[in-house]
């Protein structure tokens, strides 16, 4: 440890007393989010890295045992909520790059992006506010996209202990140039070798492989259960560390622990040839197991939110199904007591209090849309029905209302004054025959419901009704 230690780069040891905060920006990035032009898209990395930062959640752990007890997020909403301009002034970027490069997250189904109109604590109403969330699994893809040699079927590196040393004359051509060449001996067709292959050797060779393959089997096969031999990528199951690794902790931990971890590190060793590695740190550290009991951590804090709004939502409809059979009782005793108001009216009074709902109703009822001109199709098809007398009888009457409003300006066989005189003839059959239209019956509905609710109203007044029903309630 000290020879190691000593034979350290001096900005290296400077290095340990540096203690750098920052989002994580994977490498395997670069080369998955692009730009159009087939280019790493670097503002929107960046904005993913702080995106995924913000959606890690924080732990809170037990003062006493140290165990996690709960997960707890950084922001406040349901989901991140952002602004162009703030990440613009963020990271120094312009606002139209920053949209550019949300619109590119968004197209690659990295994140979701949600405009929502909002009201603030003051009730300030704000449109189009911005809310962005994380699509996990596609984010894990594109992480984990140049996959590790175990899980490209590569090979295991080798250690220092496996490279034979230049003595060895592994390598001729680096230890002083091919050998000799003797009368007689031609060069190795198909890329062969030099070196010449005796019986002897190839022997010994064998021997010593199948004995160390079949020690590696013999110890693989009976010291490692079949659960935790099928979670090994297949490259790995005969290295010598990954073995000895696993047989320690099954010893110490047991083996669900032992699961936990190589299942982790089987999924989140993602450098070449680290594997082996990465697994010894993960089961002395128990990344797999601190992972799992995060996981398990958010599964419960879900179900117990998932409980608290179901509970919520059926105390809120029985609320709302009290409130409503209030309102219906006190409708009850209202009408109830509203009859009885009503019947100890005098027909006089009575009459009066309806003639003036009536008038209220009117003036409140606005004209419906088009029944002006329903009125006068019913005008026309009233005066085509009337007998000749009545219909001569109206023209002479429409001439005199016509003469009287213009005076001698038009004579009678002026268009002008034939015109005026038809208008007026159909207002005459207006104001002299009940003419029924849709809409115009409609809107006699509509006045006649206004009428009575107007004469409720008032008699309610009149008659303290509601003042009776507060008091009932009181007492």
């Amino acid at each position: 440890m000290n020879e190691n230690h000593a034979q350290i780069n001096p900005t290296c040891k400077q290095m340990l007393n540096c203690r750098l905060t920052g989002n994580i920006t994977p490498i395997s990035w670069f080369r998955n989010i692009l730009t159009g032009s087939g280019k790493p898209d670097v503002v929107a990395i960046i904005i993913l890295s702080d995106i995924v930062y913000w959606y890690t959640p924080m732990m809170t752990r037990d003062e006493h045992t140290g165990d996690v007890i709960g997960i707890q997020q950084k922001f406040q909403a349901d989901k991140l909520q952002k602004t162009y301009q703030e990440y613009a002034d963020i990271f120094g970027f312009s606002k139209n790059q920053i949209k550019n490069a949300i619109d590119n997250l968004c197209n690659q189904d990295l994140i979701t992006r949600e405009f929502r109109h909002i009201k603030t604590g003051s009730g300030l109403a704000i449109t189009n506010v911005m809310y962005i969330e994380p699509i996990f699994d596609n984010i894990v893809k594109i992480s984990n996209k140049i996959r590790s040699p175990q899980k490209d079927r590569g090979y295991p590196p080798k250690k220092l202990g496996d490279i034979p040393v230049k003595s060895e004359g592994i390598s001729p051509q680096k230890n002083g140039g091919p050998p000799p060449k003797k009368s007689g001996d031609l060069p190795p067709k198909n890329g062969g070798t030099y070196t010449k292959i005796t019986t002897k050797n190839s022997t010994e060779n064998t021997t010593t492989t199948t004995t160390a393959c079949e020690a590696a089997a013999v110890t693989f096969e009976n010291c490692i259960p079949e659960p935790i031999r099928s979670g090994i990528p297949e490259i790995y199951q005969d290295h010598k560390d990954v073995l000895a690794n696993l047989e320690t902790y099954l010893q110490s931990h047991g083996e669900p622990y032992v699961i936990t971890e190589l299942d982790y590190a089987a999924a989140h060793s993602t450098k070449d040839g680290g594997f082996p590695a990465f697994l010894r740190r993960s089961l002395e550290n128990g990344w797999g197991t601190e992972n799992l009991k995060i996981q398990q951590a958010a599964q419960t804090e879900q179900l117990i939110q998932q409980r608290r709004q179901r509970e919520k939502e059926l105390e809120d409809r029985r609320t709302e199904q009290q409130r409503l059979a209030d309102i219906e009782k006190r409708d009850r005793q209202i009408d109830q007591k509203f009859q009885e108001a009503l019947e100890r009216l005098t027909p006089s009074e009575l009459d009066r209090i309806e003639k003036k709902a009536w008038v209220e109703a009117e003036q409140k009822t606005p004209e419906l849309r088009g029944q002006q001109g329903q009125m006068l199709a019913a005008a026309k098809e009233k005066l085509s029905t009337l007998p000749d007398h009545e219909r001569d009888s109206l023209f002479e009457v429409a001439k005199a209302s016509v003469r009287a409003a213009i005076g001698g300006l038009l004579g009678e066989n002026h268009p002008g004054f034939q015109r005026a005189v038809d208008n007026q003839v159909l207002r005459e059959v207006q104001q002299r025959y009940p003419l029924k239209t849709p809409l115009a019956s409609l809107r006699q509905e509509r006045v006649k419901t206004e009428a009575q609710r107007i004469l409720k109203t008032i008699i309610i007044h009149s008659h303290g009704l509601l003042k009776i029903d507060r008091a009932e309630e009181t007492t």
